[in-house]
């Protein structure tokens, strides 16, 4: 059974030079562009819309100069010597290559599909102005005039500039070790990958003297740890942001080997860089996913940098009112399909089709438009989008009453689901009120907690599944349970 958090959020798409490429001329990259639906079945034959499918491409100019690379090398070699006159057992070298894990996670009680696109790799080509080449023998990458990309870069999406206020993306350490450098204090909400040095970030060494720079953390949300002090796999370092040459929040990943050797950690067929892998288990080069799914009552998108975004999500809808459907993609690619199905309060079919991607994309966004009418029947409603070998899920309410989602990141717990009876809620923020809906949209039961503990009384409810929404202050959310 499947648990179904509503959440309100906006998300951004970027595209790479290789996915341009693959473009039709026809194709308006910036305006966005139409799609027919395939394999339409409508109940009473009402229309399936097209899709509007929308990439948007980043900025990618100067991210590091060589001579800011250089001073950093510096000032890294100095904060050494200064550690090791506390300390001259520090740099101790011992050890092969570490291993890294993933340098991001998930704030906790973040409960979306996803929140990143890995949308930059290392430039494998060492030509500058154009030339691209990332280890898949892909063109992932990008370059400047007189330099090349030499990390990998985490961007936070959808909703980079929400989701960097909310710290979303956690940034955290790939693998043990000694922080050799740490800045905090600049402006965070660069829109211009300009050359600015002044990043917020953290660098690290580690066993047998390699190291990890970790750039344009969000400013004050960095360790209260310094430099000398040791750190462990996994532990948090700072939070996303768009410090320094900068164009959207997100984490730059840099390596280094024991001899300043410039390192992709990513094997490939086109890294002539290294030879080996430096993941503990390797992610893939392509992950086709559905950050997110939602109901909005409005086309619009925005994307002004640095300003927080206006998601237009809704759950609640009426005869008259226009009903968008829109998902955010990681990965699609060209003759992939995503199939949808709308079922209604009953949970028969209402709409279902297919979209057929004619391009790849490392990021985009795509929606389809509804006019609600009379002939909608008054309940609550399922959208299932199939992509990528997973399903993913949100539901929307006609004539109902049903919580607007304001709040992300409210961690809470909720268990047995299903349940045969009683349902307990565990949160860490107080609870204000909790409501049960049937499918048919009527509220079937509501308790005042006033408590970060609730418990629903289900044993008189008949088999099925219900949707409970739980009100903190400020917001609320919403999940599916099933009654057994």
């Amino acid at each position: 059974m499947k648990i179904q958090l509503l959440c309100i959020a906006l998300f951004i798409t970027f595209g790479t030079h290789a996915q341009e490429k693959s473009l039709p001329k026809s194709a308006p990259v910036q305006e966005g562009y139409t799609v027919p639906s395939t394999h339409v079945y409508s109940r009473n034959n009402a229309t399936v819309p097209p899709a509007f499918f929308k990439p948007i491409h980043l900025k990618s100019t100067q991210c590091l100069s060589d001579t800011e690379r250089t001073q950093l090398k510096r000032d890294i070699e100095a904060n050494k010597k200064r550690i090791l006159q506390k300390n001259p057992n520090a740099f101790k070298t011992k050890g092969s290559a570490p291993l890294f894990n993933l340098p991001i996670r998930a704030k906790a009680g973040f409960n979306d599909y996803g929140y990143y696109t890995l949308n930059f790799q290392v430039d494998q080509d060492p030509t500058p102005n154009g030339n691209l080449l990332d280890y898949n023998c892909g063109a992932r990458s990008y370059d400047w005039a007189t330099g090349n990309h030499a990390g990998t870069d985490y961007i936070l999406w959808p909703y980079p500039w929400r989701r960097m206020q909310e710290e979303v993306m956690e940034i955290v350490a790939a693998a043990p070790g000694i922080i050799v450098d740490k800045r905090d204090g600049f402006f965070d909400l660069n829109c211009n990958n300009n050359g600015n040095p002044n990043w917020n970030g953290i660098v690290l060494e580690h066993g047998d003297g390699s190291q990890t720079w970790y750039l344009h953390f969000k400013d004050g949300s960095i360790t209260s740890k310094n430099i000398g002090d040791s750190v462990t796999i996994g532990e948090y370092l700072g939070a996303a942001g768009s410090s320094g040459s900068s164009s959207i929040p997100h984490l730059h990943f840099e390596v280094y080997d024991a001899a300043d050797n410039l390192i992709d950690p990513y094997a490939g067929p086109c890294n002539s860089l290294n030879t080996d892998s430096w993941w503990a288990s390797q992610p893939d080069y392509h992950v086709p996913t559905i950050n997110r799914i939602r109901t909005l009552n409005s086309q619009n998108f925005d994307d002004a940098c640095p300003t927080v975004e206006n998601t237009y999500e809704a759950l609640n809808f009426d005869p008259g009112d226009e009903l968008v459907v829109r998902v955010f993609y990681r990965d699609i690619q060209l003759n992939s399909q995503t199939h949808f199905t709308i079922t209604d309060p009953n949970d028969e079919v209402m709409f279902d089709w297919t979209f057929d991607s004619p391009w790849d994309f490392a990021t985009a966004w795509a929606h389809w438009v509804y006019n609600v009418d009379n002939t909608w029947p008054e309940g609550v409603y399922n959208i299932t989008a199939e992509f990528g070998g997973n399903s993913y899920e949100t539901i929307f309410g006609v004539g109902t009453n049903l919580g607007i989602e304001t709040i992300e990141n409210t961690n809470f717990t909720f268990y047995p689901n299903p349940s045969n009876g009683l349902l307990y809620i565990e949160s860490e923020s107080f609870m204000q009120k909790v409501e049960v809906f049937d499918l048919s949209g009527r509220k079937m039961t509501e308790l005042s907690p006033n408590s970060t503990l609730a418990t629903i009384n289900l044993e008189t409810a008949a088999t099925g599944l219900y949707l409970v929404t739980v009100f903190f202050e400020g917001g609320s959310r919403s999940f599916k349970i099933a009654k057994e």
